[in-house]
């Protein structure tokens, strides 16, 4: 059955992503709204204040009659010095706004410093706006703001300007004042938005670190300070701790059980074969009988035997059943020598039967072989298992080699390797490659991938070619 992928996303990481993301965003609009509003309604007062300031001008202008009367008289120019004037005036500027009077012929009648210098304009009414004709004649209308004013009582021009520059100011200034506080708000906000979510997250690390170490048998309750939210989940976690507990607790006891009442009768069955045998022997029968009656007792022996075996490796498998860990109290350092001694004796006969020859070749010191810590048990199952396959499946007259190095286990075998389409399934329980003779389970390798896993070992298996033609079969394993 193939597995359903799922896909996998964060919420922390879309929290944070849609917050850190959002808010700037969010204030980056804000931002722009109050700078566009800002500056309009800076622009809207200053306007109105030069117009009050035109009209204001225009109720004094009658001050201004005697130079009509005299033509000679100069212009009155006003020049009133910052240090004149009292209060704090801060960063005020004597050159933020301008004024100017003229009669009907353009002559100047009164003025400050800089409005003197603004042109005698007599169509011009109300705003010197960019796209006027007249302000190409006007050397300040790039960076002053004007407005021309008739007084109709006196035949006067009145001309206010004020300084962009000045104006600009204002609206920085401004700006610079509403906005760095906010800008300030929002790294404190994102700050404690990162810091928040972070912390919240934190008892799901905590579920997650205490799961990763725990063994399936444990069915102590998880004890972690929880939001009420994830409670739910850690309640359901709890009594998933206890149906697991006790569904393993089951499987052992059954394990055991079938252990035993698999055993005995297999072993009856070896026996009552052998009686067969001997009563066969004793029997008076012809040569013909004996031999047909003596295959048939042969093939109920393998067969018994395949049973056998059988059981065996389905018990060894349930004890590696992949929800079961190692306990760590078992583990110890491997030592490679000794425990390839015990396994080479254990399979030396089954080797003889085949004029099959065993060879250890260590290519390192003893102590530099492999450094693993595990469970000597199971690793001896391992290479048991790896060297009795390559006993089994290989011709007669094989050389079995274990090679024994720093960084790698080797089983290699001269015989005549698996088939390409079976190599990548060799390892799937109950799977044997289509024409073997030799007695199996199809489980072997099962159980040696299952305990390289537990070990954190890597297993690669491959066939041996020479001249383009498959002359071995090796496996190997090495730490990830």
């Amino acid at each position: 059955m193939t597995p359903v992928t799922q896909k996998s996303y964060s919420i922390q990481r879309q929290l944070l992503n849609s917050l850190l993301i959002g808010l700037p965003i969010i204030w980056l609009s804000i931002t722009l709204i109050s700078v566009w509003r800002l500056s309009h309604e800076i622009n809207e007062i200053n306007d109105t204040q030069i117009t009050q300031l035109a009209r204001y001008l225009i109720g004094i202008s009658q001050d201004v009659k005697l130079h009509l009367a005299n033509p000679a008289n100069e212009p009155k120019i006003l020049n009133l010095e910052n240090g004149l004037l009292s209060g704090d005036l801060g960063d005020a500027e004597e050159d933020y706004m301008g004024f100017a009077i003229w009669d009907q012929n353009g002559k100047l009648l009164m003025a400050d410093k800089d409005g003197q210098h603004f042109t005698f304009l007599p169509k011009q009414h109300g705003f010197l706006e960019n796209n006027s004709a007249y302000q190409e004649l006007n050397p300040f209308s790039h960076s002053w703001r004007l407005f021309y004013a008739h007084d109709d009582a006196t035949n006067h021009l009145i001309a206010i300007g004020q300084n962009l520059n000045s104006r600009q100011e204002i609206i920085y200034k401004s700006l610079t004042i509403q906005l760095v506080p906010s800008l300030i708000g929002v790294m404190l906000l994102i700050m404690l938005t990162w810091l928040s979510v972070r912390r919240g997250f934190v008892p799901l690390k905590r579920i997650s670190d205490l799961l990763s170490t725990r063994s399936p048998e444990d069915k102590t309750p998880l004890s972690v300070d929880t939001p009420l939210e994830i409670q739910p989940l850690l309640n359901a976690l709890n009594g998933l701790f206890d149906k697991v507990a006790d569904t393993l607790e089951r499987e052992k006891r059954f394990t055991a059980d079938a252990s035993h009442e698999l055993r005995s009768p297999l072993t009856a069955i070896k026996l009552q074969t052998n009686v067969l045998q001997q009563t066969i022997l004793q029997a008076n029968l012809t040569d013909s009988q004996t031999d047909a009656l003596l295959s048939h007792c042969r093939q109920i022996s393998h067969s018994n035997e395949r049973a056998n075996r059988l059981v065996e490796q389905l018990l060894i498998l349930a004890k590696l059943a992949p929800q079961q860990g190692l306990d760590p109290q078992t583990f110890a350092p491997i030592d490679w020598i000794a425990l390839s001694n015990d396994i080479l004796s254990e399979v030396n006969r089954r080797a003889r039967e085949k004029n099959s020859q065993l060879r250890r070749d260590v290519l390192v010191d003893a102590k530099a072989i492999l450094p693993l810590t595990g469970n000597a048990t199971l690793i001896g199952i391992l290479l048991r298992n790896l060297l009795d396959n390559a006993i089994r499946y290989s011709p007669d007259h094989t050389t079995i080699r274990l090679v024994l190095d720093s960084e790698v286990i080797t089983v290699i075998d001269n015989g005549n390797g698996v088939a390409p389409i079976d190599l990548a399934r060799l390892s799937e329980r109950f799977f044997r490659p289509a024409g073997q003779a030799e007695i199996g389970s199809g489980l072997g390798l099962s159980i040696v991938r299952r305990i390289a896993e537990l070990h954190g070992l890597q297993i690669t298996m491959q066939n041996l070619e020479h001249n383009g033609q498959i002359c071995g079969f090796q496996v190997s394993l090495f730490k990830r």
